[in-house]
Parts: C-alpha cells; structure tokens; sequence
C-alpha cells in the first residue's frame, strides 16, 4: 500500500460510513451529487461508476474531503472521498480476477481511539442481469480477490462496501412493481426493444440522468440505458401475463442469485444493514422504482460490535428528490463509535 505522511490525528469518537453509485461518470447530475453527500456528510465514502475524476476531485475540494481515484483495467473506475487521515492506500488492478477494481485504504482514526486504525475495501461487482445466476461465480471470484486482499492484514478491523450486484440470503424483492413499470414504458414507447430506449414522457424526463445534454430533450442518453437493465426478450410478455403481487415477488426472489453476498456472511463479515434492521426492506435502487438491495456495507465483527446505525439513506422527503435525480442509486450510510472503551 501506498504510505501518506501526515499529522497525528485528533481521536474520533464516531466513523459515518457511506457507499454511492453515481450512475455511468455522473455527467451533467454531479451538483445533485454533490448535494446528496454534503446532506449524509460521512467521513469516508466509496463511490463507484467514476469515469473521469477531475469532477469527482472537484466536489471533495468544496466539501473538504481528501480524493482517491482508482482506475479499474477496463471501465467503471472507482473512488474514495475521506475526512479521516489516511496513513495507506492501494488501486488493486487485476483484469484475470475483475474487469473493474478495488480501492483499500486504512484510515488512521487516533492512537486514543478503541479502534486506532480501519481499513476499507471498495467493491464494485460484476452485473450483467442479462445472464441471470451464471455472473455469479464471476462475483465469487471477484469478492475471493478482495477477501484474500484483507487477509494479508488480518490484524486490522475492516470494511467491504460496494455496489454487489447481488441479494442478500432472506432479502425480499419488489420484483412485479419493477417489472411491471419497464412493461408499462414499453407499451408507451418508452422502451421500444430489450435494451433500446425511444421517446420518453415528461415524468422521466424529469429525472435529469435521462435527458442527453447534448441532444434533444426528447431524446435519451447512454447514461439511461446504463440504469435500466437489459432484460431476455421473453421477460416483457411474460410480465403481462403474470399477476403482480407478494406471491410473484416470491417465486421471482427465489430465482435471484445470492451466493456472493452468502460467502461474506459465511466468511464471518455482518451485514450492517440487517444487524440493525433485521427484517426490514430497504431497497437501494432504482431510484426510479425501488425494488432490490444490491448495495452492502459489511464489516468484520470487532467493528459491528460498535455499529450504532444503518440505513439506505435519501428515500423520503426532500433529499429522495434530490437523490432521484443524481442516480439510479440510494447511498447506504453507517455510524459506527469508535470511543475508547
């Protein structure tokens, strides 16, 4: 890992945690990005789908974080912003175990701090939903990279935080309200073929990440066809002819793939999410109709023992608007105490 010098920093009481995929570089939507994370204000937060990270390093210096960018072999790069010192840090670049990256940062949190030092590992996992459950071993290897990473400092407690691409064993989907939508923008010509995108009505050219802005406003960018998922021809009749409701949601969900997520539980990691809300549905995107939970933040068991909250941030009142609007993902933020013992 990279070394940085630094001061010794003050002992942190509290270390807020956030992961936020920014949908395809960001594009023209990185003021409202920018707003989303000012308002959840973590001390450390992992971004994925950055494309060039001068606007990226541009909202940290206005908000006073510290940037890290990671370029992935191949495209999708990621990043980390952190108010926290940071004493090491490493881009993991391995095209034979990812097409995309890991960023591994420890943080130094004080040597008067119960837990002085943390790290954190970025994932951004493989999704092609189009091939269903068989990019799942592509995600198993993908998070066996990462985890072999942790291994080489087993001394430290740690974070893996990331868009998954993947449900978590118990985790419910709201797979027929989701469906059922695509289905209704392609009778309205919204959707014109499985992974084509015609014109689009005034309620989703609301959302700013579907408008071109170098075209007409009627037209659709690449960033749209980033955040809707390219479905098996077969799918669009076989919504209008399946009822929606919990039991199609439940035959849907047992089809969903959920081994990656199952190897960290198993690998002792705990589900930030679901220590602190164990039964409840928090999905984190679409934005545009919520129905799955692809987005984690798990944590070695020393520091699960001190998480205070977690939750999929941004979903109600004024900042889901906001949120709508910046990406086709909610962020997940979690607080953990960190004061000496």
């Amino acid at each position: 890992m990279k070394d940085v010098t630094g001061s010794v920093p003050s002992v942190r009481g509290s270390l807020r945690v956030a992961s936020y995929n920014i949908l395809a570089g960001g594009g023209e939507r990185w003021p409202a990005i920018a707003a989303v994370v000012a308002e959840l204000s973590p001390d450390v937060i992992a971004l994925q789908e950055i494309e060039d990270p001068l606007p990226m390093r541009r909202m940290a210096d206005r908000l006073g974080y510290e940037a890290l960018f990671g370029e992935a072999p191949r495209f999708r790069h990621q990043g980390v912003l952190s108010r926290v010192p940071v004493a090491a840090w490493e881009n993991h670049q391995d095209p034979e175990a990812w097409p995309r990256n890991s960023i591994e940062v420890e943080l130094n949190l004080g040597d008067g701090a119960h837990i002085p030092r943390v790290r954190i590992h970025t994932v951004h996992l493989t999704a092609a939903f189009q091939r269903r459950g068989r990019a799942e071993p592509d995600r198993l290897r993908e998070l066996g990279a990462i985890r072999r990473q942790a291994e080489h400092r087993p001394h430290l407690p740690h974070i893996i935080l990331g868009d998954f691409n993947s449900m978590a064993p118990g985790d419910g989907i709201h797979a027929t309200d989701f469906l059922g939508q695509l289905s209704e923008w392609r009778r309205n010509g919204v959707l014109d073929e499985v992974g084509a995108i015609g014109p689009v009505p005034a309620s989703v050219r609301a959302m700013r990440w579907w408008r071109d802005p170098d075209a007409d406003s009627a037209e659709v960018s690449e960033v749209a066809r980033a955040g809707v998922p390219r479905l098996p021809w077969l799918v669009h009749p076989l919504i209008e002819m399946v009822p929606r409701g919990e039991t199609t949601d439940a035959l849907v969900s047992a089809l969903m793939p959920r081994a990656a997520v199952r190897s960290l539980a198993d690998a002792g990691y705990i589900d930030c999410l679901r220590r602190t809300h164990p039964r409840s549905n928090s999905f984190t995107c679409p934005t545009y109709q919520p129905a799955v939970r692809i987005d984690y933040i798990f944590a070695t068991p020393d520091l699960a023992d001190r998480l205070v909250a977690c939750a999929v941030a941004a979903q109600t009142g004024r900042l889901a608007e906001l949120a709508r609007r910046a990406s086709d993902h909610f962020p997940v933020v979690a607080d953990f105490d960190l004061a000496s013992a």
